[in-house]
């Protein structure tokens, strides 16, 4: 039985992975990467799950806020787009219907930076 990767996404085996990285879910290959780039990964990841969320909390609103102010566009472009669906319709619940009736340039946002796939 292996680990999960969070970086690369994969299923590796034990072997892939140092001491600390059986910890922090990293495999050997992955903790090569530069810093940057593996927290730009996560980031990235942490963006597309709070759409997946029933509901973007105020918590979440602030830690997007602070994702907005990276230094990596692409990180800042997609948490401003979130932050926005979030102070526009934080439930997710019918949130789409929503966003296509009202707030169309909104959905094409979600849709041109491929966060509209992270709502299924």
């Amino acid at each position: 039985m292996g680990h999960w990767c969070k970086i690369c996404d994969r299923m590796l085996p034990n072997e892939k992975f140092s001491g600390k990285g059986h910890k922090s879910h990293i495999c050997k290959k992955c903790a090569r990467l530069p810093k940057e780039k593996r927290e730009a990964i996560m980031q990235v990841d942490e963006i597309f799950g709070y759409l997946k969320q029933s509901n973007i909390s105020q918590k979440n609103l602030i830690r997007l806020k602070k994702l907005c102010s990276s230094s990596n566009k692409k990180v800042a472009e997609l948490a401003s787009v979130v932050l926005e669906v979030g102070r526009v319709k934080p439930h997710k619940r019918g949130r789409l219907k929503y966003l296509a009736r009202e707030h169309e340039n909104l959905l094409r946002k979600l849709d041109e930076t491929d966060l509209i796939i992270a709502h299924h």
